[in-house]
């Protein structure tokens, strides 16, 4: 299956459920267990419908990218 990367938390993960899957297991979670994306992504791999990545990560928001500016260098 494809990879993909969540988008606020920049892990890498492989689905192993078809994304339907998925949002109904997100949707089935109480608001207390859905408040925290951390929570949400360890209850996902703990029913095993994704597979986290190890060391393999982004901070990359590729929407934001042309905002970005350089943290080192001349201008600083």
């Amino acid at each position: 299956m494809a990879e993909y990367y969540l988008k606020y938390a920049g892990a890498r993960f492989v689905r192993n459920a078809p994304q339907e899957e998925i949002n109904a297991f997100v949707n089935s979670l109480s608001e207390e267990e859905r408040s925290s994306l951390y929570n949400v992504v360890n209850l996902l791999e703990q029913e095993g419908l994704i597979t986290l990545v190890p060391g393999d990560s982004t901070t990359i928001d590729q929407d934001m990218e042309e905002f970005l500016i350089p943290n080192a260098g001349d201008d600083f």
